[in-house]
């Protein structure tokens, strides 16, 4: 988590400016390539702490929230990076639609981050989760896989503004089979569960988290449920059971899935009390309309990661969709690259000798 890594300290100013919205591991890592680079960066996120869904959605056991705070630290007060936190950068859209919304305390418009700066990079991340197309998905005690973990997560963090969903003595099915699934069967465990399952319509080596992470969950207490899907949410004033299918590859759906068998005498209930649907997340950034973020994950731009909008770009699950922090990470340094060399080329009215790929540094000069 050292985002400045590239350099042993400040260099001189270079005299531009650009504004990142979000400071999550794509965000904090453009961030430390262009205060390397010596300019003058503004971080934006709606959170109170930087890190994103690292702090806010990861369990600690995985990355340690301390580390974030001390590469973030290290970029406000040695680099004079400015943290705007609790600051949610608006387009078109309405207002607290994603998880950690309500948490901003502050409204900016993209076109005056835009109009302020000499580049904007957008890294606002995946913060909208695709819900459940079953009946009784909108009963009390049904969650996403983030509105179920962000909440548990401010909390440890003595954040009042999230509603913490009750869960010690309770009953709680998780259907996914990611690592944001994972983590929220360990957050049940830990936050006092009397049962935690995990189903998944494949088997455990088919998941997206691998199969030990079924295993290490076993070990922790969880009960893991392969080759089934859910049918039904039960219940009228709450969740009080899941319907549950056997889901068979002898003739998958179009998409090329397994397929629930939708026969009553097939199916079984799960006596549970709490639902969630760890089943993915959308990126909602700012005017994503006229982003044109499809040309851009195409490579049909004018310029690597660059938005429609001249001098926007953008990086992170954002544009990938939901990926490994790693994957983030990579993608805000080459998004941070690709705008220093817009921006240094368009200075020295090179810009039409971009070819699609990355300039070596060294023909910059």
């Amino acid at each position: 988590m050292d985002f400045t890594f590239l350099c042993s300290g400040p260099p001189p100013e270079n005299g531009r400016r650009v504004a990142i919205i979000g400071a999550g591991p794509s965000g904090l890592a453009a961030t430390g390539y262009l205060a390397c680079a010596g300019y003058q960066v503004e971080v934006y996120d709606k959170l109170p702490k930087p890190g994103g869904l690292m702090v806010f959605g990861i369990p600690g056991h995985r990355i340690k929230p301390e580390n974030i705070a001390r590469g973030a630290e290290k970029l406000e007060k040695k680099f004079k990076v400015q943290f705007k936190l609790r600051t949610k950068i608006c387009g078109s859209e309405p207002m607290h639609q994603e998880t950690g919304d309500q948490l901003a305390f502050t409204y900016k418009s993209l076109g005056g981050r835009v109009e302020d700066n000499d580049a904007v990079l957008i890294c606002t991340g995946t913060w909208k989760s695709r819900k459940l197309n079953i009946p009784g998905s909108d009963l009390p005690g049904v969650y996403s896989g983030l509105e179920f973990l962000f909440p548990v997560r401010a909390a440890s963090y003595e954040i009042s503004q999230v509603d913490v969903p009750r869960i010690k003595g309770k009953k709680v099915a998780v259907i996914g089979a990611g690592f944001t699934a994972v983590d929220v069967v360990h957050a049940a465990i830990s936050e006092g569960a009397q049962e935690v399952y995990l189903i998944y319509r494949r088997t455990r080596d088919e998941a997206p988290c691998g199969s030990l992470e079924f295993s290490l969950l076993e070990n922790k207490g969880g009960k893991c449920i392969e080759q089934c899907g859910p049918l039904e949410i039960l219940g009228e004033d709450r969740v009080r059971g899941l319907r549950l299918a056997p889901c068979t590859m002898s003739q998958p759906d179009a998409a090329g899935r397994c397929r629930l068998l939708l026969l009553k005498d097939k199916s079984h209930v799960l006596d549970v009390d709490i639902v969630v649907a760890a089943i993915g997340e959308m990126g909602t950034p700012p005017f994503a309309h006229d982003l044109g973020l499809e040309n851009v994950r195409k490579g049909d731009v004018k310029w690597l990661q660059m938005t429609s909008l001249d001098s926007v770009f953008v990086a992170g699950d954002v544009l990938t969709g939901p990926s490994r922090i790693g994957k983030a990470v990579y993608s805000g340094l080459k998004a941070a690259q690709s705008l220093d060399q817009w921006l240094t080329l368009k200075a020295q009215e090179r810009l039409d000798e971009f070819q699609g790929e990355l300039i070596p540094r060294e023909d910059l000069r």
